[in-house]
């Protein structure tokens, strides 16, 4: 299991938990005090990822605390990425974009700087590209694309 698997993972429980009454196992939708079942597979998870840090320590032989961190964080990062459209609306309506190396990131449209290969690059409906922190803020005070006015954004 790599990163992102044990994201998607913990993306799934956390579903499970925020929706908990919309399960058949759970009708009325009540969190128990006892340890349930998606709390186990939390705590599974977290196994798996120390097992992940613990397997690239020693194959890289580097210290296991500083690894699990790393790994942790690229988890953190990963389901980040999975639940970013569901935490604020304004990121719904945008695709992510990868800047490959044989094309040219162009310029984002907010802050006219390069947009770097490898780099978290949003395109919205019109296809313009900018940078996910760039279009981010700018469509918390405008709904509207910077370039074109392209307003099939989403509800504020």
């Amino acid at each position: 299991m790599d990163e992102i698997q044990i994201a998607k993972s913990k993306a799934e429980i956390l579903d499970k938990l925020a929706n908990s009454g919309n399960y058949p196992d759970n009708p009325t939708g009540r969190v128990s005090a006892k340890l349930g079942g998606e709390e186990v597979d939390w705590e599974r998870i977290s196994g798996v990822t120390a097992e992940l840090a613990r397997w690239r320590a020693r194959a890289t032989n580097r210290d296991f605390r500083t690894v699990l961190e790393e790994t942790e964080l690229r988890v953190t990062v990963e389901l980040a990425r999975i639940l970013e459209p569901t935490l604020d609306p304004v990121l719904k309506g945008l695709r992510e974009v990868v800047v490959e190396e044989e094309e040219e990131g162009g310029l984002c449209g907010v802050c006219q700087e390069e947009m770097e290969v490898g780099e978290d690059v949003r395109a919205m409906g019109c296809m313009h590209k900018f940078h996910v922190f760039c279009i981010y803020k700018w469509l918390k005070h405008k709904n509207v694309c910077p370039l074109c006015r392209y307003s099939g954004v989403t509800d504020q």
